[in-house]
């Protein structure tokens, strides 16, 4: 018994939107607010979700919901600098927390930290606890210094958005155009031009523009940089290119047509698998100046 074509492209769909999602779950942008408890020695926990993505020149708040009795300091310098490490005392009080478009008063262990003026300019941080004569340690989860990053202020609905939605639509398509070219009969054709047309738009034309917001410059990848999320779009465009190019033509309908979708297909979720912004503009206080790691 066989499936009906009609279903069958509709499973492929569901699959192809499912996967996306595993991405969205799996995705670790290392710019994220960073999530964590602490166990003290009592059984009781520290709890904390420190920021770490930030517009310039605002104030870095440094928070964590730690049980009465907890004192604790911020030790701090700016990444890329000669600065000396400097401390910051926290006291418990009064701050607003935003969850689920709420605001909300509540008491936390705090201080802030001075505001950066320079774009993609970083603090790296620990935070040192002491409770009932006992010394704690929050870093990042792996023995290094909490590192937030400061951007400049992004439009919401004009930039991000359509950034986002043009990027998660060409992995779809792209996912779905793999899987169209692995079937036997399949015509992907359109779905490659889709996924191209996508790709353009949320990588290299809505990417850009969010990028220069953030971080004053349109292109950070080779051959002006080494960021890694720009190289990962240029690398996926390249892959859908060649497959347009065995796609068009007398080359249309060859044995590489429809491979080569499938290629550009399966590398799209793999390049998507390497977590956004795992290197990243920054600032060099040193040479004053932007960088690219």
């Amino acid at each position: 018994m066989t499936s009906h074509p009609k279903m069958t492209g509709l499973i492929l769909w569901v699959a192809a939107v499912l996967i996306a999602g595993f991405y969205v779950a799996y995705e670790n942008d290392p710019y994220d607010p960073l999530k964590g408890e602490l166990e003290l020695a009592d059984g009781q926990t520290v709890e904390y979700e420190l920021v770490r993505s930030v517009v310039l020149d605002e104030p870095l708040q440094i928070a964590i919901d730690a049980p009465e009795g907890v004192s604790g300091y911020v030790e701090y310098w700016r990444v890329n600098s000669d600065d000396e490490p400097k401390t910051a005392d926290m006291e418990f009080q009064a701050i607003e927390v935003k969850s689920m478009g709420n605001t909300e008063t509540v008491e936390r262990l705090a201080t802030e930290l001075p505001g950066l003026s320079e774009m993609a300019g970083k603090y790296a941080y620990f935070i040192h606890l002491d409770y009932e004569g006992q010394e704690y340690v929050i870093d990042d989860g792996k023995g290094g210094a909490v590192i937030p990053r400061y951007r400049g202020d992004v439009p919401m609905l004009t930039v991000v958005l359509p950034h986002v939605v043009f990027i998660m639509l060409s992995m779809v398509l792209g996912i779905r155009a793999a899987f169209e070219a692995l079937r036997p009969g399949g015509k992907p054709v359109w779905m490659m031009w889709a996924t191209l047309g996508t790709l353009i738009l949320g990588g290299f034309v809505f990417g850009p523009i969010m990028q220069n917001h953030a971080f004053g410059v349109y292109w950070a990848g080779v051959p002006m940089g080494w960021d890694l999320t720009d190289n990962k779009v240029t690398i996926e465009l390249v892959l859908w290119l060649v497959a347009v190019f065995f796609n068009t033509g007398s080359r249309k309908g060859g044995k590489w047509s429809n491979r080569t979708i499938a290629i550009a297909g399966i590398a799209t979720f793999i390049i998507y698998m390497i977590p956004h912004s795992l290197f990243g503009s920054g600032f060099d206080y040193k040479a004053g100046s932007a960088v690219t790691e």
